[in-house]
């Protein structure tokens, strides 16, 4: 994800003149799809599709993807009863024979006219190198947001999604979220809300004197208006401050019905190790479902 720190173009951005163009997506979202498998643990996202599904007034359907044709009917008769046994056995399952989850899946999740939800198991970096992950795979190769449940979340303090919060840090990289999400908030009736997070440690190093809370949010104020003039949204922001991942997390603490929004890199492997990754980590500990898009 992109809040990385300091945003240091600030102090070329306070004339408000933000280089990005909003600019307009379009975003039907007919029908949500929630991506499962075998295991238990996959049935936890469901609850969640259900609930964007109705809040959208969209369709939806349980997709799982197998390697060989002859596993499709031994995964469909496996799921029925599991989804049965959570009182969900009207939601339409179909199991499909693919050799690449991640390409299947990926290319649902680029539909203009489909959603697609899933479960994050929030492995570490390493651990995901060495076992890869079928999530950050979909999320490499979406051309549009994926939705997220990390392993933290939680259905009943989020039930549905009354605000949309988009982490921004001033790059252009972060900022091509805006569009999807100013069009999801609307689609839910939800409150558009923009989050910075500012370094301090870095904040106060001697290229940074005379940062003033006034810089701080000029950015903000700026790209707020930005959208509600583009978009014809109302928007508001908060500026937090620390660790990034931190303290996107503990502004979320308390939330309830919010869902998340924030771009990534999309690394894999030892690149993450080495760069970090604040999609990553806010994934892992959030309790709310997460927006994300890789660029």
């Amino acid at each position: 994800m992109c809040c990385t720190g300091v945003t240091v173009q600030l102090t070329i951005k306070l004339n408000n003149k933000i280089n990005y163009c909003i600019g307009r997506r379009s975003m039907t979202m007919d029908k949500i799809f929630v991506a499962i498998d075998d295991s238990e643990d996959s049935l936890r996202v469901l609850a969640f599709g259900q609930s964007f599904a109705a809040q959208l007034e969209a369709d939806l359907s349980a997709v799982s993807v197998v390697l060989n044709k002859h596993e499709i009917a031994t995964r469909r008769s496996t799921l029925k009863a599991r989804l049965a046994n959570h009182h969900n056995e009207n939601i339409a399952i179909d199991v499909v024979a693919h050799d690449s989850a991640k390409e299947y899946l990926g290319e649902i999740a680029s539909r203009e006219d489909a959603g697609l939800c899933m479960m994050a198991h929030g492995r570490r970096p390493v651990p995901e190198m060495l076992i890869g992950s079928v999530t950050a795979g979909v999320v490499r190769r979406a051309q549009r947001p994926v939705y997220l449940c990390g392993p933290r979340y939680d259905g009943l303090i989020h039930q549905r999604v009354d605000v949309l919060a988009v982490c921004i840090d001033g790059s252009k990289l972060s900022e091509q979220i805006l569009p999807y999400a100013s069009v999801l908030a609307k689609r839910l009736g939800a409150r558009l809300q923009l989050l910075q997070v500012i370094d301090t440690a870095a904040a106060r190093k001697p290229t940074m004197l005379g940062y003033t809370d006034v810089m701080e949010s000029a950015y903000l104020t700026a790209l707020a208006r930005r959208v509600e003039k583009e978009q014809g949204h109302e928007v508001d922001w908060e500026v937090l401050h620390g660790d990034p991942a931190d303290s996107i997390v503990s502004y979320l603490a308390d939330s309830h019905n919010t869902m998340l929004a924030m771009t990534t890199h999309g690394r894999s492997g030892l690149s993450q190790v080495v760069a970090g990754s604040v999609s990553h980590e806010v994934l892992h500990e959030t309790s709310c479902p997460v927006a994300v898009l890789r660029p």
